[in-house]
């Protein structure tokens, strides 16, 4: 056994280690073994997800109260739905979170910054505007370098998100550990959200292609920015009425005020990633 000792019984009664026998290295064993492995997982993972969803702020809760076991961590959590959001969003052949060249300089907030910074970096790559193939190349390679950063990049927003919600809740007493948990969870849930709103307008698109009746980007724009920051703010009141026990009267205005923090969140989260991928394509 591990601990040294001989075993008599089937388990060891000084380190609790079952005692090797012949049949567990058996394919039935090995396969009950690993069957049981992933349906656990599995239970755990369907249980957080089905929670995130269906409950807002109750995993907030319950990760205080010290539930933890039945759920996985906060950090767990927005891995997953991270895994799932980049492996699946191509799939909607709309973008988000890593936008193309064209979306930074045309960027109502910082755009004329990203087109001087942008003609800087050209000009040092001796490559010109009108050089067609070349900056098309130029293109596709920052938006390949963009969406490889955005994966890391987009857990950015969370801590920007509990300082905002730390602020708000200044009078609550409450650690900056217990916001920074609940913005975990809820940018968990968003990325779930944003890849549904990406899906519905795909949908969207698709059908009204079809009808004849095409629909312009900028619609396309409107919709899924009111779509996501509607999202944004229903979540949250449930969220905010949840686990930080507001009363209903309190948790709309919050949720809307919240909402639009995070619209600009948003935006500063995609500087940041346009800064570091230019530098780096």
């Amino acid at each position: 056994m591990t601990c040294g000792h001989t075993a008599t019984e089937e388990f060891c009664a000084h380190c609790g280690e079952k005692r090797h026998q012949d049949h567990d290295i058996s394919f039935l064993h090995l396969g009950a073994e690993a069957l049981e492995a992933f349906f656990h997982l599995d239970s755990k993972l369907f249980l957080t997800l089905r929670t995130l969803t269906t409950k807002p702020g109750k995993l907030t809760e319950e990760f205080f109260f010290g539930r933890r076991k039945p759920y996985m961590t906060p950090l767990q959590v927005f891995l997953v739905c991270n895994l799932i959001f980049f492996f699946l969003q191509p799939l909607t052949g709309l973008e988000v979170l890593a936008p193309p060249l064209r979306s930074h300089t045309g960027n109502s907030y910082y755009g004329a910054l990203a087109t001087r910074l942008v003609d800087r970096q050209l000009a040092k790559n001796h490559i010109s505007r009108s050089q067609e193939k070349e900056f098309l190349d130029y293109q596709a390679r920052f938006y390949r370098t963009a969406h490889v950063q955005a994966r890391s990049l987009v857990i950015l927003m969370v801590p920007i998100f509990a300082l905002v919600l730390a602020l708000l809740f200044v009078f609550s007493r409450r650690y900056f550990m217990e916001h920074l948990i609940f913005a975990l969870h809820f940018y968990s849930w968003w990325l779930l959200w944003v890849l549904a709103v990406l899906a519905s307008c795909s949908v969207l698109i698709l059908s009204m292609r079809a009808s004849g009746h095409p629909l312009s980007g900028a619609v396309i724009d409107q919709i899924g920015v009111f779509l996501e920051v509607g999202g944004f703010a229903a979540y949250l009141c449930f969220a905010l009425r949840a686990y930080y026990k507001l009363r209903l009267v309190w948790a709309i205005p919050m949720a809307i005020l919240l909402g639009f923090s995070g619209y600009y969140i948003m935006h500063l989260y995609r500087f940041v990633l346009f800064f570091t991928t230019l530098y780096s394509t």
